[in-house]
């Protein structure tokens, strides 16, 4: 701390040319900060899901293609119910309310088992026992009703996109969750899509929870064997499993997403060591004047480092602060319909100082080292 009002000094040296790095490594690091927390939001789910035991049952070519009904049966009998619990029949039914741009998820689901199926979802007894009691109601998260101003018995309805249908529905209950994600959904009772349908019996998914993780992999290798040889075989997944469905129709995201981050570390790695440089270049003269006034290479070397951290650590400090503000502060999303929060999360906020410090300690290795080795006399003999 003794040599920080040193540092600063050096560093502030010339005021334009570390403006100019500070504001290109600032630029940089909100690149890196956006794609990490575009990956964690479409990852956010997947991580969630490891925390359950809940599995889907799918068919197996596809979500486009629903199962049949009768399977509800064989799901029900003691073969599966030996090892899972809380069967429920769950349809995506993609609709939007008033505009296309207000697109959320909604589900028709089997109401008497919402609660000890997704039970991280806070839904009061009073509002379950009324959308237990009223076929067209609906419970909804506390954040999408706040979002859209929906209010308890308010009515509203569903423009259906993939169902020929548009559910009236009545808002009977609001429930909470300690991860504010799942406050951006709204279920309904699939058996009053069902009546809306004419009685077709369109089954989406079967969703249960195992009663251990030990029965996972039976429950996969009894329903898909029962159905290997049917007309609709399916494939029993497991909430993660179901969730990598969606992150693979995108690609490699994550490749794609730790390519960009190494080509931003690496620009700022260069960017800062031609700044770093060009600095130790024009202090030669000083640096040797140093060494004879007791100064070790040591020292040298820790100045032209703390010099080029402190630089990184600004550039990075400045749009960490400002996402913070938008994203976590003001709850602003680039995309509201495909992110309807986008969070800068701990992990996001750890690679960014990691990726500051590296790329400062990276950036000024070799001026570091060729300053502390440079002799006095050459030092003193040199004009800059």
């Amino acid at each position: 701390m003794k040599y920080l009002r040193l540092v600063l000094r050096n560093a502030l040296r010339n005021k334009l040319r570390t403006g100019l790095t500070v504001g290109g490594t600032a630029f940089l690091m909100f690149v890196l900060i956006f794609i990490m927390t575009a990956l964690t939001e479409m990852e956010a789910w997947q991580g969630a899901a490891e925390t359950h035991r809940r599995i889907a049952v799918q068919h197996s070519t596809g979500l486009a293609t629903p199962l049949p009904i009768d399977l509800e049966n064989f799901l029900r009998s003691e073969a599966v119910t030996r090892h899972a619990e809380h069967l429920q029949k769950l349809n995506w039914f993609g609709g939007y309310w008033q505009d296309p741009k207000n697109f959320f998820a909604n589900f028709g689901a089997d109401h008497l088992v919402v609660r000890e199926l997704w039970d991280e979802l806070s839904i009061p007894p009073d509002a379950y026992a009324r959308w237990c009691a009223q076929k067209n109601g609906a419970i909804v998260g506390k954040s999408l009703a706040t979002k859209f101003g929906w209010k308890l018995d308010q009515k509203i309805t569903l423009h259906g996109t993939i169902y020929p249908c548009n559910p009236e529905l009545e808002i009977v209950g609001i429930f909470t969750s300690s991860d504010i994600r799942q406050e951006e959904q709204l279920f309904f009772r699939w058996d009053y899509l069902d009546e809306l349908m004419g009685g077709k019996k369109i089954v989406g998914t079967y969703w249960m929870k195992a009663r251990s993780a030990e029965d996972i992999p039976k429950l996969k290798e009894i329903i898909d064997g029962h159905t290997k040889n049917s007309s609709d075989p399916t494939e029993t997944v497991t909430e993660k499993e179901f969730g990598e469905q969606f992150m693979a129709m995108m690609g490699n995201i994550r490749t794609l997403v730790a390519s960009l981050g190494t080509v931003v570390l690496i620009i700022m790695i260069l960017m800062t060591a031609n700044t770093v440089a060009m600095s130790a270049r024009e202090r030669v003269t000083e640096i040797a004047v140093l060494r004879t006034l007791g100064f070790t290479g040591g020292h040298v070397v820790l100045f032209v480092l703390a010099e080029s951290v402190l630089v990184t650590t600004v550039g990075m400090v400045l749009p960490l602060a400002a996402s913070l503000a938008l994203f976590n502060g003001m709850k602003l999303s680039p995309n509201p319909q495909f992110f309807p929060y986008f969070l800068i999360e701990p992990r996001t906020i750890v690679i960014a100082i990691a990726a500051a410090v590296l790329s400062g300690l990276i950036a000024a290795a070799i001026p570091a080292e060729l300053a502390a080795r440079r002799k006095i006399v050459d030092g003193l003999r040199q004009v800059v």
